[in-house]
């Protein structure tokens, strides 16, 4: 979604075209103007960097699919990203393999002054009158399942992965009981997609709620992040245009930052917390790099869809 310069480290992008040799620049009118080119290799490889944010990672994403410049009905796309993590499912530093991407904006909110008294929070489903009732308004692409074929196999190549850590994330990390307080490892959960970077305790206890409800209780929400639901509307569009196979998308987010403060700590602290982009983005590398060079190192095993095990 998004880069810097490497020895920011912070950057999504940079680890992919350096590490894994992306030395083709394809430019497709449309792209941001930060990244307007796709990176690749002759064995099939390419990266498209879409710029942070919905709008961004939409129009990005539809530009290349309909560009007409890529044959995509045989390709596998992995979004790869960094995320905030709840710290009852996970740590930062780990990689969540996405089995429901849910969009926590499509609602009504009141100010957190002023809701009624007994209301856990002031997210209201858009047609509803209070919170946890049904939507009355559906949006297209409000809630997308992901191939769970794909997410086991992704999750199992995954799990071969050696992922990195970092003191300063260790450090981090001890102030959090349970799971927040392990080391990084590879996870599956659901995904919660929405434009502000939020944080807090009883915020992440609405986004537990949301994905809930609109999942049918399937999904467990484990990381919130700011582009899936838009990247996956676009990727939909053109399955339906016949340019792309929608059950090969698989979604991958490594946690870059806990989605609220540590036990006793202010709230205000979960924002200051920086220490874990870096890790986030290299674990993310490492888990999707692998994957990636799997599936083109066995493409015949791959190439009609994902293989038995």
């Amino acid at each position: 979604m998004f880069d810097t310069d490497p020895a920011e480290a912070h950057g999504e992008a940079f680890r992919w075209r350096t590490r894994d040799g992306l030395d083709t620049a394809v430019a497709v009118p449309g792209l941001s103007a930060d990244a307007p080119a796709v990176h690749g290799r002759s064995d099939g490889l390419w990266l498209l960097t879409t710029g942070m944010g919905e709008a961004n990672a939409a129009a990005s994403v539809m530009a290349l699919a309909f560009s007409g410049l890529f044959d995509l009905s045989r390709a596998y796309v992995l979004v790869a990203g960094i995320a905030g993590i709840h710290p009852g499912v996970g740590t930062v530093g780990s990689v969540v393999c996405t089995d429901f991407a849910v969009h926590g904006g499509y609602a009504h909110e009141l100010d957190a002054r002023e809701i009624p008294e007994g209301w856990p929070h002031g997210f209201v489903a858009l047609g509803a009158a209070a919170p946890h009732k049904p939507a009355e308004l559906r949006v297209p692409g409000e809630v997308f399942e992901l191939d769970e074929r794909l997410r086991q196999a992704v999750a199992a190549l995954g799990a071969r992965v050696r992922l990195a850590d970092d003191p300063g994330v260790a450090a981090l990390r001890a102030r959090y009981p349970g799971a927040g307080g392990q080391p990084p490892e590879v996870l599956t959960g659901s995904s919660l997609t929405q434009s502000v970077f939020w944080s807090g305790e009883l915020l992440g206890r609405r986004a537990e709620q949301w994905v809930r409800d609109y999942t049918g209780g399937l999904g467990r929400y484990a990381v919130t992040q700011m582009e899936d639901n838009a990247t996956l509307v676009a990727l939909d569009r053109a399955a339906q245009a016949g340019f792309l196979d929608f059950s090969r998308v698989a979604v991958l987010r490594a946690a870059a930052n806990f989605d609220r403060a540590a036990p006793g700590e202010p709230s205000e602290s979960a924002f200051s917390e920086a220490v874990g982009w870096g890790l986030a983005a290299e674990n993310v590398w490492r888990v999707g790099s692998s994957v990636a060079g799997h599936i083109l190192g066995d493409w015949p095993a791959w190439a009609d869809g994902v293989p038995s095990r």
